[in-house]
C-alpha cells in the first residue's frame, strides 16, 4: 500500500525542493561560483579596465596628433640623411636624427628598424641589435626586420649565448602574431564584450553565458598581461658598443669581472644602475659592472 502526503506535507516538500539559496544564480557547480554578488564585482572591475583604456588611448592620441606633423618632418630628414650617407658618420647622424623622435618616448617599429639599419651600415652592431630587437614587438611579421637581425648578430663581433625563453612564452606563442598596438585593441574589445556577457549573465543566468564570459575574460587577461610581461621597450636589455671590460664593481680600481673584453654586440640584461655604471648578467660567463658610455639601450 503506497502512502500519500498530506496536501499541505506535499507541498511544503516540494517548495523546499524547489527552493535555491537567495542571491546565488540556480545551477550546479556554477552556483556559488558565479553569484549576483560576484558578477556585479567582476562587470565593475571590466567597466574600470575599460574606463582607464580609454582614457590612456585618449591622451596617447592627442600627443600623437599634437607632434604628428614636427615628427614626419624630422623622419623625411633623417631619411634623406641615409640615403645620401657615404660614411659611418653620416650614417650615425641619419640614426640619431630620427632618435630624437623617440626622445618624449614615443614609440614606433617603423623608426627602430630604420635606426637599427643606419647604425648597422655605420659598423656599431650592437646599437643596431638593440633597435632591432626594440622594433620586433611593434613589427612581429616583418620578415626583413628579422633577417637583418640575424645578420647583425652574425657580424657582431662580441655576440654571446642568448638566454632560454620562459616557460610561458612556449604556451603564449600565438600572442606573437600580434603587435603590441594590436594586442591593446584586442585587450579593450575582449573586456568590453565581458562587460556585455556579464551585464546579460545578470539579467538571463543562462549558464552558457557565465562560460563563454569566462572564456573571453581569461583570454583578454592573458594578451594584457603579456604586453606588460613581454617588454616591448627591452628595458632591461642592453648590448655593448665598442670594446670595454667589466669589472667587479664600479669604479676602474676593481678587477676585471672576467677574463677577455667584451666586444660590441655583445647583449646583456641589466640588474642595477648607478649615474656612471650598468651592472649586467652576461649569459654563459657571469656579472660584471659596465661604464655607461659602452651600453646600448
Amino acid at each position: 500500500m503506497r502512502l500519500r502526503l498530506s496536501n499541505e506535507r506535499e507541498k511544503s516538500v516540494r517548495c523546499h525542493l524547489c527552493e535555491a539559496p537567495q542571491g546565488l544564480v540556480p545551477g550546479k557547480w556554477y552556483r556559488t561560483l558565479f553569484s549576483r554578488s560576484i558578477l556585479r564585482l567582476l562587470l565593475q572591475t571590466t567597466c574600470w579596465i575599460i574606463f582607464s583604456l580609454v582614457l590612456a588611448s585618449m591622451h596617447s592620441r592627442a600627443a600623437a596628433a599634437t607632434d604628428s606633423s614636427s615628427r614626419e618632418r624630422t623622419f623625411l630628414h633623417a631619411l634623406e640623411l641615409f640615403d645620401n650617407a657615404d660614411t659611418p658618420e653620416e650614417y650615425r647622424a641619419s640614426a640619431q636624427e630620427w632618435e630624437s623622435i623617440l626622445s618624449d618616448g614615443f614609440r614606433n617599429g617603423a623608426i627602430h628598424y630604420n635606426i637599427g639599419n643606419a647604425y648597422f651600415r655605420a659598423g656599431d652592431y650592437g646599437r643596431a641589435i638593440v633597435n632591432y630587437r626594440k622594433a620586433k614587438p611593434l613589427r612581429p611579421r616583418d620578415s626583413y626586420l628579422e633577417a637583418n637581425l640575424q645578420q647583425a648578430l652574425a657580424n657582431s663581433p662580441g655576440r654571446l649565448a642568448e638566454p632560454s625563453l620562459p616557460w610561458w612564452s612556449h604556451v603564449m606563442f600565438w600572442t606573437n602574431w600580434f603587435t603590441v598596438p594590436q594586442k591593446v585593441k584586442i585587450t579593450s574589445v575582449g573586456f568590453v564584450l565581458v562587460a556585455t556577457l556579464l551585464a546579460i549573465a545578470l539579467l538571463r543566468g543562462d549558464s552558457r553565458i557565465y562560460v563563454a564570459g569566462g572564456i573571453l575574460l581569461t583570454l583578454s587577461m592573458v594578451l594584457g598581461i603579456d604586453v606588460i610581461v613581454s617588454n616591448p621597450q627591452g628595458i632591461d636589455r642592453a648590448a655593448i658598443t665598442g670594446e670595454t671590460v667589466a669589472r667587479k664593481g664600479t669604479g676602474k680600481d676593481y678587477e676585471p669581472a672576467f677574463d677577455q673584453p667584451l666586444r660590441d654586440g655583445a647583449e646583456f640584461t641589466i640588474l642595477n644602475q648607478t649615474a656612471g655604471w650598468t651592472f649586467g648578467h652576461f649569459e654563459g660567463i657571469g656579472d660584471g659592472w659596465i661604464p655607461n658610455q659602452f651600453v646600448a639601450r
